[in-house]
């Protein structure tokens, strides 16, 4: 068995974005210790120069000491960069699949949304062609009041309240204040306020035919 193949991974891989950062997180704070502990050492070995120098023993083998010191802060300083490289990398993958999966997930609410819209653009269509009938039954009723008006002595008005004209600019008016006129371009008188009911409107326009018996 080679010497890589018999080594033994210690310590639990993150299994997450959170833990990769926690992982992230304390290997600098490691890289951190390891550089106060160099500068200690190399201020140490600074002081016991001049002794080592000058045949001091103790003052060489402690030099030594803190040189072997050293070689492993190296090592240990290379094996914290070099996982903090993986940890970057990891972090890095992990942050760029989120990315995409709230981009998946935007996409789909988008996808949504416009289906949504289409399904209301089509209850709003099939709304008004049930309306088109009635508006033509609106006329047919209107003319055949209107012939029945004269026919039992009405006065025929140069204005009359209840012509397609008439009718027409109340029903606009009417619905100028129910919020169609953000979608269309109704024009409306402004110095009253749309009607609050066209019901009410064209029952006050009736009252000009009616006929005392």
């Amino acid at each position: 068995m080679s010497s890589a193949a018999a080594e033994k991974v210690t310590g639990a891989v993150p299994a997450n974005l959170a833990g990769w950062r926690a992982c992230a997180a304390g290997l600098c704070a490691k890289q951190a210790e390891q550089a106060a502990e160099r500068t200690d050492l190399a201020t140490r070995r600074q002081m016991l120069a001049l002794a080592a120098a000058t045949g001091d023993s103790r003052a060489q083998k402690r030099i030594e000491q803190l040189a072997m010191r050293e070689q492993a802060l190296d090592i240990s300083a290379a094996n914290v960069a070099q996982a903090l490289e993986r940890a970057e990398r990891e972090i890095a993958a992990a942050e760029a699949a989120l990315i995409a999966e709230d981009r998946v997930a935007a996409l789909e609410l988008h996808a949504q949304r416009l289906t949504a819209r289409l399904a209301l653009v089509a209850a709003i269509e099939q709304r008004l062609q049930e309306l088109t009938p009635l508006l033509a039954s609106l006329g047919i009723a209107t003319r055949e009041l209107t012939q029945s008006h004269l026919a039992l002595g009405g006065a025929s008005a140069s204005l009359p309240p209840l012509a397609t004209e008439a009718v027409g600019g109340r029903l606009a008016e009417f619905m100028t204040g129910i919020g169609f006129a953000d979608w269309l371009p109704l024009a409306r008188p402004e110095i009253r306020p749309a009607l609050a009911s066209w019901l009410e409107a064209e029952t006050t326009a009736q009252g000009n035919y009616i006929i005392a018996g």
